[in-house]
């Protein structure tokens, strides 16, 4: 009798989802069983969607359109084909869509909706493939190192075999512990950065998101600062002004997102994303490299690099950018084109970039790069726009320092001098991939001090870019344990947009279904 391999897959949400539909599809490709437990842990109620897809009000929108979006990124299609079949069902849930538009810009939580579905039909999927798939509603608070192969013990004292020479303990909130041979670390972004110090105070609001009750206890009447000029500080604001209240948006770049101006979520030319690989191979690259071969591309298409970048490289005034941008969305749109194709050649070119390179993007571009590379939805950027004309929101660049006050409120301090106060202050800064940013005693930080993983210097954690297995201090990878999502973005650059989670996850699955034979192998 053989035993079976045990997973722990740790994070419920989209990237947790991503790995075990990539796993089913991996197996229901071939003629192998997978007779394996499979260990999903997450305190949410849901599977699926996580903090980032959770019901929410239909106001936040994805900032990428139904054709651009799946957990199959070799089937972009997916999700549309899902909200044409789930219709009925999302309507009964008061979600407004127009799912026939392949440039529509669905809501949040009818993604959330589709990804709950997706974890579902994996589960089935890998059930009738040979594994046992089990829920544990409970966040993970340690990974160790297994002493002894005990199996899964616990609360309920029963559970799959696990155990090899390699295993690992898992503990849970409740309490619970578990033994797996493998590890899939896949809990999504880092709260926000509390940057000034403001945690505890009253009227603070540390993560926005699900914005419907994070920000339902903000009055009309009261003047609001969100901390933040991206994706996440424009979500806030406009469901804050839906409650009739008038925000500041602030940050210290003052950037705001692009207005996504193409449907297209594959660049046109296929040798453009031919030539970032061809440029990653060469060994040695620079960013004066990688900026010519996007000026290349973009100066056969009648525009250049300079222009399309030109309102973020003069510091436009952000509802003249929008305005702008909406008016003419050429440049923008091959620009955006551009970057997007360049999605399979990221890690490569990132890897091959020397660390000064690295950190020089990241100190001077990075920002504006993101802006362009995660731009928001037209109707999003046509809201602004008249709010700011209205002047129900105002955008502040150069904020240096905010606190709070004894008598309640905050003053923020900006770059001209001046000051303002405020009742209440949004904490929008954005995902974060610093491990010393994690909180105190969480799993994160806890992998960190006790060196269980190694922090990159770029941010997130050290991974073997071929398995995404993670890397031990000394640099060797460590057997059974791999990351997917946000936390390896240190190694592949970026790693958060639903395709290149997806893409991961792929790999990463094909790891684990080829180590899975090789554990049975050698328990036979």
């Amino acid at each position: 009798m053989t035993s079976r391999p045990v997973i722990a897959v740790i994070g419920g949400g989209a990237a947790g989802t991503a790995f075990l539909a990539a796993c089913a599809r991996e197996l229901s490709a071939d003629s192998r069983e997978f007779a394996a437990d499979i260990h999903v842990f997450d305190p949410t109620d849901r599977f699926g969607p996580g903090v980032a897809y959770a019901r929410d009000t239909h106001a936040a929108l994805l900032n990428r359109p139904l054709s651009a979006m799946s957990v199959d990124y070799n089937d972009p299609g997916q999700f549309r084909r899902w909200l044409n079949r789930s219709a009925e069902q999302l309507r009964a849930t008061a979600i407004p869509l127009d799912w026939k538009a392949a440039s529509a810009f669905a809501p949040r939580t009818a993604f959330g909706h589709y990804l709950e579905g997706v974890f579902a039909g994996a589960c089935d999927d890998l059930e009738h493939l040979g594994a046992r798939v089990t829920t544990v509603r409970s966040s993970v608070t340690e990974i160790a190192e297994a002493t002894e192969a005990t199996g899964v013990a616990g609360a309920t004292g029963t559970g799959g075999a696990g155990g090899g020479p390699d295993a690992y303990t898992i503990t849970t909130a409740d309490g619970m512990t578990f033994t797996a041979d493998s590890v899939i670390l896949a809990v999504g972004t880092l709260p926000p950065v509390d940057v000034f110090g403001l945690a505890g105070a009253p009227g603070f609001i540390a993560q926005p998101y699900p914005l419907a009750p994070s920000l339902a206890c903000v009055d009309p009447a009261d003047r609001v600062l969100v901390l933040g000029t991206g994706l996440t500080a424009v979500d806030s604001a406009l469901v804050l002004t839906e409650q009739g209240v008038r925000v500041t948006l602030a940050s210290r770049s003052g950037f705001v997102p692009d207005v996504r101006s193409s449907p297209v979520s594959r660049w046109d030319d296929p040798e453009h994303s031919f030539g970032g690989l061809e440029l990653a191979a060469r060994g040695a690259v620079t960013l004066r490299d990688i900026y010519a071969l996007i000026d290349s591309s973009l100066r056969e298409h009648g525009t250049s690099l300079r222009d399309a970048v030109r309102p973020y490289a003069e510091r436009w005034p952000a509802a003249e950018l929008l305005r702008s941008r909406l008016a003419d969305p050429g440049p923008a749109g091959l620009l955006q084109r551009c970057v997007t194709a360049l999605t399979p050649a990221y890690s490569a070119l990132w890897r091959a970039l020397p660390p000064g390179e690295q950190r020089a993007f990241l100190r001077r571009h990075h920002r504006a790069f993101a802006c362009l590379r995660n731009p928001m939805p037209p109707v999003n950027a046509r809201k602004l726009v008249a709010l700011a004309e209205a002047g129900d929101i105002s955008f502040r660049r150069g904020v240096t320092a905010v606190r709070s006050e004894p008598g309640g409120g905050f003053t923020a301090a900006y770059a001209d001098g001046s000051t303002e106060r405020y009742d209440r202050v949004v904490n929008a800064v954005g995902r974060t991939n610093d491990l010393t940013a994690a909180p105190e005693g969480s799993l994160l930080r806890d992998l960190a001090r006790r060196s269980l993983v190694a922090a990159h210097p770029a941010g997130g954690i050290q991974v073997e870019p071929e398995s995404n297995r993670a890397l031990r201090p000394d640099g060797t990878p460590r057997p059974g344990f791999h990351v997917v999502g946000d936390l390896a973005s240190g190694v592949h650059f970026h790693s958060s947009s639903m395709e290149y989670v997806a893409r991961q996850a792929a790999r990463v699955a094909r790891y684990s279904v080829d180590a899975h034979d090789r554990y049975a192998l050698q328990a036979v």
